[in-house]
């Protein structure tokens, strides 16, 4: 991620879509499987290098300090992937990262990977995140979230941790 942006229908089908970091996606010849097709396991790591980027390239150097000084471990509680339509070896992606909101001590986001000439949906992915301190699940700092309405541009809704549910299957 990082380099220029294709002007591209991804680009603005991903803006439209409410996401204002919106990077190219990077992939290389690995990511692909024997069908050539965009491998499920390369667009979970496309999605993480996705999230670490919008840190160290948005919210500020001062941020994985805090990290390394505070003994903080980002942890990915959950994540919910849809695969949309396959992304061939031929193509580009770009995607988009946004924080819809706070439960709790978890941050709430979603990603989207589209075809960056036509927009074509390849994947989408909503992510809960904690953030804990040797074992122990924390606040995130204020001036995180500070951060994150600045280039988010809009307060980053925060409630009260719902009640949990069962997870999987019903009996």
């Amino acid at each position: 991620m990082g380099v220029s942006i294709d002007e591209g229908a991804g680009t603005g089908v991903l803006e439209a879509d409410g996401y204002r970091v919106v990077e190219p996606v990077d992939t290389s010849t690995d990511d692909f499987d024997t069908q050539r097709h965009l491998n499920n396991a390369a667009i979970v790591r496309l999605f993480n290098d996705m999230r670490i980027a919008y840190v160290h390239g948005r919210v500020g150097a001062w941020w994985p300090e805090e990290i390394r000084t505070n003994d903080f471990v980002i942890a990915a509680r959950e994540l919910h992937v849809l695969y949309e339509s396959e992304g061939l070896p031929v193509e580009r992606f770009v995607g988009g990262m946004k924080y819809v909101g706070r439960e709790g001590k978890a941050a709430v986001l979603e990603q989207r990977i589209v075809e960056s000439s036509g927009g074509r949906a390849i994947a989408r992915a909503w992510v809960v995140q904690l953030l804990v301190q040797r074992g122990t699940v924390v606040e995130w700092p204020e001036r995180y979230f500070d951060r994150v309405r600045e280039i988010e541009g809009r307060e980053i809704p925060a409630r009260a941790r719902s009640v949990s549910r069962p997870w999987g299957p019903s009996r």
